[in-house]
């Protein structure tokens, strides 16, 4: 199974001490690719969101060998495939995963991509269907895995994309960019909950001349960059060099009556090196009577795809299409010098010739074919031009091996110059062999980036997090050991199956919507009407700055992204449907009057206010009753709102009360309070002899000859009154002589001596010498601020005590002063 690695094992960069939320960490695992290159598969998993990197198979090996190792995840749990290009290490196992696996997500890749992987795998079951893989290992990979049925049944489940636009689908968006290393082939930009994260796939950054390098995404921030490194630190000889040098290898050859044999994949580097020789021979008359050939009935069929998606090509291309079609010249892909090969039965090898074969890893097919043809005389060359993955032919001809096994011509009993098995020969042994004459040269045009563009990309993307996949184990460590030493990022290199997990720390940010949005003060000040207003904006904006603004709403998530807005809000800008439920409890009280509910109820929540028959029944749809004050002396009503409004107490005539409240857990709370204080009233005998007589009168507005009428002493108390209480509660739990005042005030906003004295004579004003008191029993002393509900002490268990003394009385005498 998949093994974890421990994170620091891997950090380039200590970690840090504040944790990390574990849901906010980033798994990845390589189920192929990683330390090797071939059978490219990847796995990323961030905030409950899984996306598959490429679907390849493994060239050098055979069978269920040959596929990544899916048995290691559940693919049931992807979301979305996406595929970088069409070549076979990258997408070969797509059909498998689409028919064969419990895979149920979706799948995206490029127009060109989808076109010639179709072209691609039919031909690869065909080639398959008339092969037999010997003991060295073939391309045989997809033989028995699946069939042209499954290749076609499957197709209509890829969704094709183009550059540069962006897709969401289940949370995740992604945008492909051009990768520069084949027709099609795209960097994919994944974003999922605010995390930025790149994957290059093959890529290349060399301008050629038919495809647009690939450029760092613009203005974007890229969390973790996940980067093939084939080549590690190698650095490729210039350009216009190794044009030069191949067309000097190629041409003395040819002159001397050789075959030069290029092994190239069918489609991507088969075209850059047929435009390389079509220029050659155009200026070069003297080459111009030795054909050159490419032998690939696949690539014959994609050229139409390299016809068709000119756009996608670079400004080269384009201007050769757009002066053919006025015509002002051929087309860019009509060669006058490059014949297609139909089949090696009508080839008349007589001369000297160049020869472009596909497969390029020479495994089996035409160009092992030619190979083995070619292989005993001296005369000819064997040219390779692309990289090649370990373990097959294409690798092990350029250690210049005295003998190869003879597999095609072996199989198609056409004879040839052979010589016998030999026993211990290794890979192959049971096959013929073939002696090898022919000489072999090494010219990379593969479209790769060399190790120092890589490191330059890697630079330029400057995210914190670099994944190196698709490179041999020393290419990738040596790449690893030079991005190491600039000290900018961590660097991670798992091999196969070798689960790595990142943290990130991520700020939440909510965008505040609707109604809700218009009730934000802006900070940037308004433009002032005169000069006297600017100065006094100024000092507006400051001062909400320093007091910040507390906003009030709903918050909702889609898709990872909160917005804050109004619960009227809801269904317009978050398409949810909103219910309010309006709870209703009636009872009759026999004995209790309304002075005596009134009193009943300050003594428990405090100041309780009472509504004016105007501000309830006085209005209806918007327009005033005309004759709302006689209904209301009709029924007489008194209304009272209890903690801010979330419940209303309506007392009518013959003692019936209603109790109205919106339905949630807060205000269910606060009803089942007041029912109780409601049913201990009306049940206390001091209900009925406090009813049997006159009780205090209420009145909110002034008294006559202005003299106030007794209220409750529990209803709006004084800062004096509230900070006495808390001495109670406090000198009751740890003595009168264990609680002394604060001589120094700890004061928030303003520190200067201004500030501090202002504030000191405020609290004098209010009856209050200091905002603190000091509690000291034995050896543990505690600190109390009174303005900011605060205790310090350095005693926890002591602490902890003082805090529920505090909170206690906080409950019963409410804030210390508003």
């Amino acid at each position: 199974m998949a093994t974890k690695r421990p994170h620091a094992a891997m950090n380039a960069q200590p970690e840090e001490d504040d944790p990390v939320d574990p849901s906010d960490g980033l798994m990845f695992l390589a189920l192929g690719g990683g330390n090797e290159v071939g059978r490219s598969c990847h796995i990323i998993q961030y905030k409950g969101k899984t996306v598959m990197l490429d679907a390849g198979v493994h060239p050098a090996l055979d069978g269920l060998a040959t596929l990544p190792f899916y048995d290691e995840f559940d693919l049931s749990t992807v979301d979305i495939l996406l595929i970088t290009h069409f070549h076979m290490d990258h997408a070969a196992s797509l059909p498998y995963v689409l028919s064969k696996t419990n895979f149920t997500g979706k799948v995206y890749m490029t127009h060109p991509t989808k076109a010639i992987y179709k072209w691609m795998m039919q031909d690869s079951v065909r080639v398959q269907n008339t092969h037999t893989s010997s003991n060295s290992g073939s391309d045989g990979y997809i033989n028995q895995l699946f069939n042209e049925q499954d290749i076609l049944s499957t197709l209509p489940l890829i969704n094709t994309i183009s550059f540069h636009t962006t897709h969401t689908v289940n949370g995740i968006r992604f945008t492909p960019y051009p990768a520069g290393h084949v027709l099609g082939a795209c960097m994919y930009l994944i974003e999922i909950a605010g995390l930025n994260i790149l994957f290059t796939g093959d890529y290349s950054r060399e301008t050629d001349r038919h495809l647009i390098p690939a450029a760092v995404p613009r203005n974007t921030r890229i969390d973790c960059l996940i980067t093939e490194s084939t080549f590690g630190i190698s650095t490729h000889v210039p350009r216009a060099e190794r044009e030069s040098a191949l067309m000097k290898c190629i041409t003395s050859y040819v002159k001397d009556g050789g075959r030069c044999l290029l092994p190239v994949p069918a489609i991507g580097n088969a075209q850059e090196l047929m435009l390389i020789l079509e220029d050659y021979w155009n200026r070069h008359a003297e080459f111009q009577k030795y054909p050159i050939y490419y032998a690939s009935a696949l690539a014959r069929k994609c050229m139409v795809v390299y016809q068709t998606y000119i756009e996608a090509m670079n400004q080269n291309i384009r201007s050769k299409f757009q002066a053919s079609q006025t015509g002002q010249g051929s087309g860019p892909w009509d060669f006058q010098f490059i014949r297609s090969l139909r089949g090696l039965e009508k080839f008349e090898d007589v001369g000297g010739c160049v020869m472009l074969a596909s497969p390029g890893m020479l495994q089996n097919g035409v160009s092992r074919s030619l190979l083995e043809r070619w292989a005993p005389n001296e005369k000819n060359a064997v040219i390779i031009t692309g990289y090649n993955v370990e373990g097959t032919m294409a690798r092990k001809i350029q250690t210049d091996p005295d003998f190869i096994p003879a597999i095609m011509t072996a199989n198609n009993n056409r004879g040839g110059i052979l010589s016998k098995s030999r026993p211990g020969a290794g890979d192959g042994a049971e096959a013929p062999m073939i002696p090898r004459k022919c000489k072999v040269h090494e010219f990379s045009f593969a479209a790769h980036v060399d190790g120092q563009e890589n490191r330059e990309f890697i630079e330029e993307v400057d995210a914190p997090v670099v994944i190196l996949v698709h490179g041999e184990r020393h290419n990738m460590t040596r790449l690893r050991s030079r991005l190491l030493s600039l000290q900018k990022f961590k660097v991670y290199s798992p091999a196969n199956c070798e689960e790595v997990r990142i943290p990130f720390r991520r700020e939440k940010v909510a965008r505040v919507v609707g109604r809700l949005a218009s009730q934000v003060q802006p900070m940037l000040p308004s433009p002032p009407k005169s000069e006297d207003d600017d100065e006094e904006g100024g000092e507006d904006v400051k001062r909400r700055k320093e007091e910040g603004q507390v906003v009030s709403g709903v918050l909702v998530q889609n898709d990872f992204k909160l917005s804050l807005m109004a619960p009227e809000d809801l269904r317009e800008y978050a398409g949810l449907t909103t219910t309010t439920i309006l709870c209703r409890q009636k009872l009759t009280l026999a004995a209790a009057g309304v002075e005596l509910v009134r009193w009943a109820l300050e003594g428990t929540f405090g100041t309780v206010s009472k509504v004016s028959a105007a501000q309830t029944n006085g209005v209806s749809n918007g327009k005033k009753e005309e004759h709302a004050d006689e209904e209301l002396a009709r029924h007489e009503e008194t209304i009272f709102e209890i903690m801010g409004g979330a419940v209303r107490l309506i007392c009518r005539s013959r003692g019936e009360v209603e109790l109205e409240w919106e339905g949630n857990a807060t205000n269910d709370g606060i009803a089942d309070s007041v029912m109780a204080v409601l049913l201990t009233i009306e049940s206390s005998p001091a209900a009925v002899r406090q009813s049997s007589k006159m009780h205090h009168q209420y009145d909110d507005e002034k008294a006559t000859n202005g003299i106030s009428k007794k209220t409750n002493p529990f209803a709006n108390i004084t800062p004096e009154e509230r900070l006495s209480r808390l001495f109670m509660f406090l000198e009751a739990q740890f003595g009168e002589d264990a609680i002394t005042p604060i001589a120094q005030p700890k004061l928030t906003g303003e520190t200067d001596d201004v500030a501090r004295e202002k504030e000191l004579a405020r609290l004098h004003q209010l009856g209050i010498p200091v905002p603190g008191l000091e509690i000291r029993v034995d050896k543990m002393v505690a600190k109390v601020w009174l303005e900011r509900a605060e205790v310090e002490c350095g005693t926890k268990s002591f602490g902890d005590r003082v805090r529920a003394v505090v909170e206690r009385a906080m409950e019963t005498v409410a804030p210390l002063w508003q």
